[in-house]
């Protein structure tokens, strides 16, 4: 006989604390829901008789009531696991290679999932941890506690629609496997390292000299593979001339190569589905379409399943002014999407990226949790704000100047910086202000997410 919500709610707030409404959840036989208990909140399962899923939790007291039992677990990691195993909306699902998505991480995980409320019945899906290495070294918060984060902030909201989590920018073998671990649904890889720039220094001659140290039936495969071709991208057609080729080859044969042995390695036999992106940005270039092609076709001929190719919205500024059009053909022609680090402010016109990519983009809004910060120290604490632009070497301006400006970004971005560091007495004094405002804290987060990027879709 099933349990009826108002017994269960009603024993739940006997024994355990305030049920938070939306948390409250039908599960593997019993019921489970989030409650606020006077020592903070707390995962509360009602069940009758045995269950396998309270056999997997950790730091749990047990009690009867009418005949039930009731499980009352801390928010861990390991609760968290098994909530993710038991309730699998709670869990991050991949993307895929169609539809548009926005991706964000709160950082010093104060918001938890409340922007959910902002993407219910919305045709985009929310990526809601867009976590790298750099940051999580930054603020001290591993890959593993920002999944968890989103777990429990996904299950208090109620929200079901799905969700992803992005290990980003990864470099390193440990942090792509850390990654599969903990259940992350994309992975990026940065190849931006295998990325030899020094080839753009080169003579036409130096680099013919360079391609010819390739054994002979590479370079006739190479040659037979892309000249006097003309290859169909949409209503575009890209072709390439010989020293063209040869140049592309020497600066990204070592990434494409990498690509290949991390893909082959680590991805091609995952039991789920999980999207995998590239990031082939780096400062000072510009990927050509030429460029684009040709890594993409050679993936595909590899058989790398790419769901996304990454490219930063501020380096790529001409990329998108003059070429996105083309880069978005090629994308459709091999089957995965565009993707935009900093297009909350390096994008002015998000809606035209948008229709160019027929609605296949992932957005990355790396900056508005910090200028979520920054907006709340310029409203709520004007001196820590003041001092933090001195820092910063940026003009204190008021706060309804700071979106999508060149100041607001040299703030947000000295906020990460500012955090990255033990003995920093502006870090301590952001964590402890954002942690005295965290009702506030949530209701801008909101904001900033709904005016910087949702309304300029």
């Amino acid at each position: 006989m099933a349990l009826k919500q108002v017994l269960v709610k009603a024993i739940m707030e006997k024994t355990a604390g305030k049920v938070i409404e939306k948390s409250l959840n039908e599960v593997s036989g019993g019921w489970i829901a989030l409650v606020e208990a006077a020592e903070g909140k707390r995962l509360v399962y009602v069940v009758k008789g045995e269950s396998n899923m309270a056999k997997m939790l950790k730091d749990c007291v047990e009690v009867e009531e009418e005949g039930l039992k009731v499980y009352i677990a801390a928010l861990n990691s390991n609760n968290a696991a098994v909530i993710r195993r038991f309730v699998k909306w709670t869990a991050p699902s991949a993307c895929g290679t169609k539809g548009t998505s926005i991706g964000f991480t709160d950082w010093l995980g104060a918001a938890d999932a409340a922007v959910t409320d902002l993407f219910v019945k919305k045709q985009m899906k929310p990526v809601l941890v867009e976590f790298t290495p750099e940051g999580s070294a930054a603020v001290k918060r591993n890959l593993l506690e920002a999944v968890d984060t989103a777990t429990w902030g996904v299950l208090e909201k109620g929200y079901k629609e799905g969700y992803g989590a992005n290990a980003a920018n990864i470099k390193s073998e440990d942090d792509l496997v850390k990654g599969l671990l903990y259940g992350y649904s994309m992975l990026g890889i940065d190849c931006s390292d295998k990325i030899d720039l020094e080839i753009e220094k080169l003579t036409d001659e130096q680099v013919e000299k360079r391609f010819e140290q390739f054994n002979e039936v590479f370079r006739a495969a190479v040659n037979a593979s892309y000249l006097n071709v003309e290859f169909k991208v949409g209503n575009n057609t890209i072709s390439f001339k010989e020293t063209q080729l040869h140049r592309i080859i020497l600066e990204y044969g070592e990434a494409i190569m990498h690509i290949q042995f991390l893909y082959n390695s680590y991805m091609k036999s995952t039991p789920w589905d999980i999207d995998f992106e590239l990031s082939l940005s780096k400062p000072g270039k510009q990927l050509t379409p030429q460029e684009h092609y040709l890594i993409a076709n050679e993936l595909q001929r590899n058989g790398i399943k790419v769901t996304s190719i990454c490219l930063d919205a501020f380096n790529e500024k001409e990329t998108l002014a003059e070429n996105l059009a083309i880069h978005a053909d090629i994308a459709e022609t091999y089957n995965y999407r565009l993707s935009f680090s900093n297009a909350d402010m390096g994008i002015e016109d998000l809606a035209a990226v948008v229709k160019a990519t027929k609605g296949r983009v992932h957005l990355k809004a790396n900056n508005i949790l910090w200028m979520n910060v920054v907006h709340l120290l310029a409203e709520k604490n004007p001196e820590l704000y003041s001092k933090l632009a001195a820092a910063a070497g940026c003009e204190a301006v008021a706060s309804q100047e700071l979106c999508a400006s060149a100041t607001g970004k040299c703030l947000a971005d000295y906020c990460l910086k500012a955090l990255d560091s033990d003995n920093s007495e502006i870090a301590a004094e952001i964590k402890g202000f954002v942690l005295e405002n965290k009702a506030a804290y949530q209701e801008r987060f909101m904001g900033c997410v709904q005016e910087c990027f949702l309304k300029r879709m």
